[in-house]
């Protein structure tokens, strides 16, 4: 059995394709679970930091609602005061 040079490249070529085509199969499916992993903390990450973001600044948000509210409740108490005499 004599391979022409055509069918000897052509041979060479499907051998390179298959090769190429396994080791990209592998290496997806070896590597496709570990960076979806890694994706995943990387997301749950920046949502508990997004979380810490959000709670401090409805704690900055209190404070000056809380600060606003004693502010009416002091000037309410004097005008009170002011017009009861």
């Amino acid at each position: 059995m004599v391979l022409d040079t055509q069918g000897l490249i052509y041979l060479i070529v499907f051998l390179i394709v298959g090769v190429v085509l396994l080791i990209c199969c592998v290496y997806c499916c070896a590597c496709k679970p570990a960076c979806a992993n890694a994706r995943r903390r990387l997301i749950n990450r920046q949502i508990a930091r997004d979380e810490e973001v959000i709670e401090g600044e409805r704690e900055a948000h209190r404070a000056e609602i809380r600060d606003t509210l004693s502010a009416n409740q002091q000037t309410r108490n004097e005008i009170r005061n002011k017009y009861q005499i």
